[in-house]
């Protein structure tokens, strides 16, 4: 019996700083262990500030997927505020949404993804690509390489159609409590149906036939990266007045079994996570509180689950719960799930530019709130995302974040239980040493990884003390 520690350090392509440990025994993952080795404190930062500043500060916890954030704030504060939208408010607002999951699919899969499984051109950022398992023929090869160039240009046309909307991308500055602050003049709306066009038909013709083409030719991925079938959406793609209506329903499917989700059952557990208890160091309204040196434990991450376990969030989730997809919990699934959700994508955003009406920018704010507390729930590219805020006078008292990546990235548990990465990475096997590396890649990637979103400050000068951390 022979076992060994492997650490991959740091995971290459992917958003934010991220580690696994592997255990090796017999040629198979015995155990993992993620590790975010970041500190992140959006919560802190908020506090004492204007609530509605939060769109625009919570949308910096990410640059990649930034408008999920102010999405997630603006639907907070139309709850605070008691917001009523107009429909054409509504289809701008998930036309930029719906924008911003294109630029980030679109990347995941040429530039995060494709070098997982094709040969890359002998030249930076791939000299001396370390890939040992190609399968691709020459002219399949050459042809998605191709297309990953192509990609940039439809990734950049997403951000294009976001920012016609938005203002800039990322950071948009339009997607607001009340409504849109951008008017949906005539030239606007047209140059969104050029742009949209173009990256449908960059979806339709190359990254539908390369996703099929690379699940077929790696198909054995369908039995690889397999995680409990626990899966949890929000929903995505809000309507109605007071935002009452998703488009795509939210569910948690645990065992083929599926409910609606409710976010007062989802708990936070800091185990193996760098924290401890306010209430362990005698501060009063502090959750959390950071702790770099706590015994055993090994990620910034916290470990999140909903009725006492973990759920897998993210596209396949979305696409099983709306029956778009009907495929198992893979490392493929996902990657396939993706793709089918960057094609519908495509459909939505060009209906729904076809019904905007030019006019004036749709958007009504009011003055005074009607709630000091409330909980927005939506999801971003990579899955779940919940906001939730207590005020007093306008100002935040307490500010929550819970990104896609928590869920994904969560440590083990006060019980033991995996999150869904290392789920995912236990009992892998890897038949040849130089392999390791690719497949477990392989994996890790296949959740989109944004580290970024779960972590935040690196302190270099060695500040423990929580009061000196910030």
């Amino acid at each position: 019996m022979t076992k060994q520690s492997i650490i991959f350090s740091p995971v290459t392509r992917l958003s934010g700083l991220l580690s696994v440990e592997a255990i090796i025994e017999n040629g198979r993952v015995a155990e993992a262990n993620a590790s975010g080795t970041m500190f992140r404190g959006y919560e802190w930062i908020m506090r004492d500030r204007l609530v509605t500043d939060a769109v625009y500060l919570t949308q910096r916890v990410c640059g990649i997927c930034s408008l999920a954030h102010g999405a997630a704030a603006s639907y907070l504060l139309d709850e605070i505020y008691d917001s009523e939208l107009t429909e054409n408010a509504q289809y701008l607002r998930n036309i930029m949404f719906a924008a911003d999951f294109l630029q980030n699919h679109i990347r995941h899969f040429y530039l995060f993804s494709l070098p997982d499984f094709a040969r890359m051109p002998d030249r930076p950022p791939y000299l001396g690509q370390n890939l040992t398992d190609a399968r691709l023929g020459f002219s399949d090869n050459e042809r998605l390489v191709g297309h990953y160039f192509e990609a940039v240009k439809a990734a950049q046309e997403s951000h294009q159609l976001l920012a016609l909307f938005g203002g800039k991308a990322p950071h948009q500055h339009s997607f607001v409590h009340g409504g849109v602050s951008v008017a949906p003049t005539a030239d606007k709306i047209s140059q969104a149906l050029a742009l949209i066009r173009s990256i449908g038909d960059f979806v339709k013709s190359r990254m539908v036939p390369d996703t099929e083409l690379v699940a077929r030719v790696y198909s054995d991925y369908y039995a690889i990266g397999v995680t409990p079938p626990r899966l949890l959406s929000f929903g995505l793609f809000k309507f109605g007045k007071m935002n009452e209506n998703n488009l795509w329903r939210g569910g948690v499917v645990s065992d083929g079994r599926y409910t609606l989700p409710q976010a007062q059952l989802i708990n936070e557990d800091i185990t193996n996570s760098w924290y401890v208890s306010g209430q362990e160091k005698g501060e009063k309204g502090e959750d959390y509180l950071p702790d770099p040196y706590k015994p055993h434990a090994y990620t910034w991450i916290k470990s999140v689950n909903y009725t006492g376990l973990p759920y897998q969030v993210g596209p396949l989730a979305r696409m099983i719960i709306n029956g778009f997809y009907s495929g198992g919990t893979s490392t493929m699934d996902r990657i396939y799930a993706r793709t089918l959700e960057t094609l519908l994508l495509t459909e939505l955003v060009l209906g729904w530019l076809n019904k905007i009406k030019p006019g004036p920018p749709p958007i009504n704010q009011k003055k005074t709130p009607v709630k000091n507390e409330a909980t927005a729930t939506t999801d971003a590219m990579r899955g779940a995302l919940l906001h939730s805020a207590k005020i007093q006078d306008e100002k935040v008292v307490r500010y929550n974040i819970i990104t896609p990546t928590v869920w994904n990235f969560a440590p083990k548990d006060k019980n033991g239980n995996r999150g869904p990465v290392e789920s995912a990475l236990v009992g892998t096997g890897i038949p040849r040493s130089d392999m390791l590396f690719t497949i477990l890649g392989r994996t890790i990637r296949s959740f989109d990884p944004c580290i970024s979103c779960a972590t935040h400050i690196l302190d270099l000068k060695k500040n423990v003390e929580y009061e000196e951390v910030f």
